[in-house]
């Protein structure tokens, strides 16, 4: 009886704790949103073509020039599908990570669940866009 008594209760435990660590990080578009006090990098690396298509990698930090970073802010790497012949990008991927560089949650947008938007002129969007495509025929 008293090792049910303790495997439920570490099972609660664990639970509760999985629960507290778990955090409302919004949808894939939320969080590929560059919010006051973040900067947004392109990863030239992480540029690749596949057919019409070209895939890359944009990460949002704090920009430590705004001051002491909020413990609550987590970083994100963001990663974009764009359509270089129509001018459009559409997020295919957020990964969220605390603080101490640990995944908290990863969030993956299906082919054809999110519409391709074309970015505002003059955005930093528009300029990895242009960077992207700059090569492309």
């Amino acid at each position: 009886m008293r090792s049910r008594l303790a495997l439920v209760l570490f099972a609660y435990a664990v639970s509760a704790m999985t629960g507290a660590l778990a955090q409302d990080v919004g949808s894939a578009e939320t969080q590929a949103t560059i919010k006051q006090g973040e900067v947004a990098r392109l990863d030239r690396d992480s540029i690749g073509e596949y057919g019409p298509a070209a895939r890359f990698e944009v990460s949002i930090v704090w920009n430590d020039a705004e001051g002491k970073r909020p413990v609550e802010h987590q970083s994100r790497i963001v990663r974009y599908v764009a359509d270089c012949k129509e001018g459009t990008l559409t997020v295919a991927a957020v990964g969220v990570f605390d603080n101490t560089g640990m995944l908290v949650k990863r969030m993956m947008v299906p082919p054809g669940a999110a519409d391709p938007s074309a970015p505002d002129a003059g955005s930093q969007q528009a300029k990895w866009l242009r960077d992207v495509c700059m090569n492309r025929e």
